[in-house]
């Protein structure tokens, strides 16, 4: 599956250059997670990820959401606290890629 590797804040040069990303499985699972659920911390996600698809180490898990937000198709979406109450991170899916341009 191939989605928009630019951001909504990118120019349109970088929406019109690539025609997309070639997402791997656990990717694509990642993704679509986000897309159900809305933004969520990395524990959030770790969470989801295996009620749904069963047991995945939580590192492989956090690893495929660096890479969607290193290809733009996560981004950082404001902080919170984990269960423990440690500060953390939210990530959600990127405007471009919840609203690609046609």
């Amino acid at each position: 599956m191939r989605l928009p590797a630019a951001r909504w804040t990118d120019p349109s040069t970088s929406h019109a250059a690539p025609a997309g990303l070639d997402l791997t499985d656990i990717q694509a699972n990642v993704r679509d997670l986000f897309a159900s659920l809305g933004p969520m911390t990395d524990e959030q996600l770790v969470a989801a990820y295996q009620a749904r698809h069963g047991s995945t180490g939580p590192s492989t898990i956090r690893t495929r959401r660096r890479e969607l937000q290193d290809a733009g198709v996560v981004e950082f979406h404001g902080r919170s606290t984990t269960e423990g109450g440690r500060p953390c991170q939210v990530f959600r899916l990127t405007q471009s890629t919840l609203f690609p341009a046609s």
